[in-house]
């Protein structure tokens, strides 16, 4: 399968090659053929709630869990589970609401991604230049704070492209199982630039 709208996996057929396409993929997101019916269910509420989401596209990429691409408006999904395809179309229906918020979410999100990588290099580098101790906790300080401030935004998506998610599922304690680990992940790793930055006011 290429490309599919939404809609076509309300059928047998959609759902049927979906579950070929991916009841083989080793991930501890992915329920196989099993969660075939949960889908269609999920999908079915889904269009319910808001019809407009019949024709967002879906491309079946093995590998990669779940995604959702504003530019396209389509979801890559990898995995058969409910609650990630909840956990996306909850992120279709935020971004689709305002092109404003797309763009400053996606901006956010590219300088984050950069914080991330430059956090050591940028620790080290502050720990050798500036010798004096108050000076240098108090410019690791801003950094742990605009920091803050850049997670802040994707963070905020994800936790609400969760709730969403567990509000449409067919088993929130399912969702929630699913969901919950990803969300911390996402924590986590955006929280990384803090750690490193308080880290480097104490060796």
């Amino acid at each position: 399968m290429g490309i599919s709208a939404l809609k076509n996996f309300t059928s047998n057929s959609g759902l049927a090659e979906l579950g070929e396409r991916l009841s083989g993929v080793d991930s501890f997101f992915n329920e196989g053929r099993t969660a075939l019916p949960q889908v269609k269910e999920l999908i079915r509420r889904e269009l319910e709630d808001d019809p407009r989401l019949k024709d967002i596209k879906v491309r079946i990429t093995p590998g990669l869990h779940g995604a959702y691409f504003p530019g396209k408006d389509a979801i890559a999904l990898g995995v058969v589970n409910p609650s990630v395809i909840a956990h996306e179309l909850g992120h279709a229906k935020n971004l689709r609401q305002s092109k404003i918020y797309s763009k400053i979410l996606s901006v956010a999100n590219n300088v984050a991604r950069l914080n991330n990588t430059a956090a050591i290099p940028a620790m080290l580098a502050i720990r050798t230049l500036i010798k004096d101790k108050d000076t240098r906790n108090e410019i690791l300080n801003i950094l742990t704070g605009a920091s803050a401030m850049l997670m802040a935004p994707g963070l905020a998506e994800e936790l609400s492209a969760s709730v969403d998610a567990v509000k449409h599922a067919p088993s929130k304690l399912q969702a929630i199982k699913t969901l919950g680990p990803a969300f911390m992940h996402h924590l986590m790793s955006a929280s990384m630039p803090i750690g490193v930055y308080q880290f480097g006011k104490h060796i």
